[in-house]
């Protein structure tokens, strides 16, 4: 499966709608924090609310079946959490990076201090977003464990440190996989739960939208990684050649065999999602926005798929 590089317009206007619902939402639930001094409310809402992809919301909204409170509120708790874990990486401590989405990382503008505030803030105020869904007790519970667990010594953290001192012992291909599952699988996993949990869908449903949100995290961070070794700092959106010396796929395997497992795990992800009864049709469109369609192209063209 290659994804959709013309997609129709059905699929782009439920994206936008959504997009402008979750970030009007957004602003609402950063705009109740305005006890904080300013500074740390600006550093946190300018990463917030920067031009990123919205990919993990977006998930949540297609597999819950609908937008409502609910829906969006469940969609900024994710994202607050996704950001968080963006201005940590992008620290001189972790990936050093001075490039995101296009603009200064928080910590080149905002000093490593507030970064590093801002991002425990949003971690904290995610959860209690979450804990107000307007949902049962239960589902409440379910939402705050499944993103507990995303972001706990299983998920973002674990990854991160295996990101910056490697692995434990030799590694190899399945521990890069797991690597990767822990840094970018986590919350695209955590987001396809928490929209199965809002839509009471079973657990064998369940357990199909976990092994495609991980397969479709796996293919995500491959693209990333070729990104990293092949675009230029401009055509990329941040910076460039961090991953040198790291232990990847791209590295450990060439780029077009990793960018052939990439094209596998996707559709290994399409198989996942049909058996859990959803309609692929609109997640296929939204492989073709997040996925670097460039590189796609140029190496297809090439005979990798």
């Amino acid at each position: 499966m290659t994804p959709d590089l013309h997609p129709g317009p059905r699929h782009a206007e439920t994206f936008d709608r959504f997009r402008a619902a979750l970030d009007h939402r957004l602003e609402v639930v950063l705009g109740a924090t305005s006890d904080a001094p300013s500074r740390l409310r600006q550093a946190s809402s300018q990463a917030v609310l920067s031009p990123g992809k919205r990919m993990r919301p977006f998930i949540l909204h297609l597999v819950a079946g609908r937008m409502d409170a609910a829906v969006l509120d469940a969609g900024v708790a994710l994202e607050m959490v996704h950001s968080a874990s963006l201005i940590l990486d992008d620290l001189p401590c972790m990936d050093d990076a001075h490039l995101r989405r296009g603009a200064a990382a928080t910590h080149v503008t905002w000093g490593e201090a507030t970064a590093i505030l801002g991002a425990v803030g949003l971690l904290n105020q995610s959860f209690g977003v979450l804990g107000a869904v307007e949902a049962t007790d239960a589902q409440r519970v379910a939402l705050v464990r499944v993103m507990s667990d995303a972001v706990g010594w299983n998920g973002l953290v674990a990854g991160q440190d295996y990101d910056v001192n490697g692995p434990e012992g030799t590694g190899s291909v399945d521990h890069i996989d797991r690597v990767n599952r822990m840094k970018t699988g986590v919350l695209l996993i955590a987001a396809a739960e928490m929209g199965a949990i809002l839509a009471g869908r079973s657990d064998d449903c369940r357990a199909h939208l976990r092994r495609f949100a991980g397969d479709l995290g796996q293919a995500f961070q491959i693209a990333d990684d070729l990104g990293d070794a092949l675009k230029s700092r401009v055509e990329f959106g941040k910076d460039v050649g961090k991953d040198a010396g790291k232990d990847t796929l791209v590295a450990r395997l060439g780029p077009e065999l990793a960018l052939r497992r990439c094209l596998d795990l996707l559709l290994q992800a399409q198989h996942a999602l049909e058996a859990a009864g959803l309609d692929f049709a609109p997640f296929h469109w939204m492989i073709g926005q997040v996925f670097d369609r460039d590189l796609l192209i140029a190496r297809v063209g090439k005979g990798a798929a």
